[in-house]
């Protein structure tokens, strides 16, 4: 495996200035990225004296860590949260989308979602690159009168409130701030697989399929002149006909937002859900994943936004490069944690594992 680079830059994003080399010097260290936002956490522990220590609280905050496997830039982000201990300092610097957290954006709004997040980078993401052309073009509209909800708030809060609206045909959409500070707004998609595995090149590997998780008829909750209105209820004929039961899901209330915005929030959920998909339990890919050619790669390089598949997991039904969510080997990645010390990493597939812990992690 490549030996990665890992370089403290000056917080001036115009002029970046190398400060030091921390690839040599930095133990416990893991980097992880995640949908919605890009590049995650980056957590390590470095030695040094009490008078270093100091050093980086008082000078190196917000500064900028980039990490690389030679040209590919495998993490960007910015220092935050310092911890100093007995001989040593623990470090944790978070993607360029905890930037987003900055600012409040309180400028009226009635557009395509993709049209609103622009002009929210614009006016209230000065860390964020001005390259907007990887934002793709949403059919879903939202409007700022709708509810107080919908403004004076960070830019990260506003996106994350606006996903669920970005289409009227059921697909999903996410938002993440990838190399060189990007911003990047795509539709999810399993068109292609990016990384093969095989079940022996994992350290650990277990999904669960629950049938409680079905639902194939749904219909939402939302507020219209000021009382509870509810959208028309769609089924999944497919879906009722292939397990023989219809499971209805009341998305909760979404305040009040248009009708189409209702329907669209309704059309999401039952396209995630008219089938049954795995729960996570636990995949940790070891040092090693391929592409299409079969060429290794380190697993560093596996991102949240990849789809994955697990060749020998179930026969093959048909070509690899003919890819479905199909819940049984084939897996769009939503969360990857890689631990640097032991050449591994942890994948979030697009289920998760319906644990108490789990939801708990979610609300705090």
């Amino acid at each position: 495996m490549n030996k990665l680079q890992i370089q403290l830059f000056n917080a001036d994003l115009a002029t970046p200035i190398l400060q030091t080399d921390l690839s040599n010097r930095i133990e416990n260290a893991h980097f992880g990225t995640k949908l919605p936002g890009g590049f995650n956490l980056f957590k390590f522990s470095i030695k040094g004296t009490l008078a270093e220590s100091w050093r980086w609280i008082t000078e190196r905050v917000f500064y900028r860590i980039v990490i690389r496997d030679g040209e590919q830039i495998l993490w960007e982000g910015r220092v935050q949260d310092i911890a100093p201990e007995a001989g040593t300092v623990a470090v944790t610097a978070y993607g360029y989308y905890s930037s987003m957290n900055d600012g409040k954006y309180s400028t009226a709004y009635d557009d395509l979602v993709s049209v609103v997040i622009k002009a929210i980078l614009t006016a209230q993401c000065p860390q964020i690159s001005s390259d907007q052309t990887n934002i793709d073009a949403t059919n879903g509209s939202i409007d700022s009168a709708a509810g107080a909800e919908y403004l004076d708030k960070s830019p990260r809060e506003l996106i994350e409130q606006m996903l669920p609206f970005a289409d009227t045909d059921g697909h999903t959409w996410y938002f993440a701030i990838w190399d060189d500070r990007i911003p990047y707004l795509f539709e999810r998609s399993t068109s292609t697989v990016d990384w093969f595995v095989r079940l022996a090149d994992l350290k650990r590997f277990r999904l669960r399929h629950r049938a409680s998780d079905l639902w194939n008829a749904c219909y939402a909750v939302y507020e219209a002149g000021g009382a509870i209105a509810r959208t028309a209820t769609s089924t999944n004929a497919n879906s009722v006909t292939k397990y023989g039961v219809t499971r209805t899901y009341a998305v909760p209330n979404l305040g009040a937002v248009a009708a189409a915005a209702a329907q669209a929030q309704r059309d999401t959920w039952l396209a995630n859900h008219y089938e049954i998909y795995p729960s996570l339990e636990d995949i940790v890919l070891g040092d090693r994943v391929y592409d299409s050619n079969m060429k290794a790669y380190p697993s560093s390089w596996v991102r949240a936004g990849d789809v994955i598949q697990v060749i020998d997991l179930v026969p093959v039904s048909g070509d690899l490069d003919t890819v479905v969510r199909d819940a049984l080997r084939t897996f769009y990645i939503l969360e990857t944690e890689y631990s640097i010390d032991k050449g591994e990493s942890r994948i979030s597939v697009d289920t998760e594992k319906k644990s108490l812990d789990a939801i708990l992690a979610k609300e705090l």
